[in-house]
């Protein structure tokens, strides 16, 4: 498990897999990566934006998304639809399925 996910953050985003890779560019690439700070490895999706810049947008997949096994491409490809993109307050992004929510609303008497 990634240190970073036992931090509990606040989504403030979410977005689908294909509506995230629209707005990033269009084109996505998956691979493993070494976090420089603590040489701990991970996997992630990166886009690119097409531009002379060529900005890049890391989204690392969730430690929870397929038992933490890293999807293939093909894999993502494959699962697409079932896929989303959330962002937490701090800015950051993770690649995780959407699933159903098991959360429950709750009636808050807000006056």
């Amino acid at each position: 498990m990634r240190a970073e996910d036992n931090f509990q953050r606040e989504i403030v985003n979410h977005y689908s897999l294909v509506a995230f890779a629209r707005e990033h560019g269009g084109k996505m690439s998956v691979g493993q990566f070494v976090n420089k700070e603590t040489g701990e490895r991970f996997s992630s999706c990166v886009f690119h934006d097409g531009t002379d810049e060529g900005k890049k947008t890391f989204v690392p997949f969730s430690s929870k998304l397929n038992g933490g096994v890293p999807l293939s491409s093909e894999e993502v490809a494959k699962q697409q639809k079932d896929l989303q993109v959330v962002q937490f307050d701090n800015g950051h992004y993770r690649l995780c399925s959407k699933g159903k929510s098991s959360w429950q609303d709750v009636n808050l008497n807000l006056d």
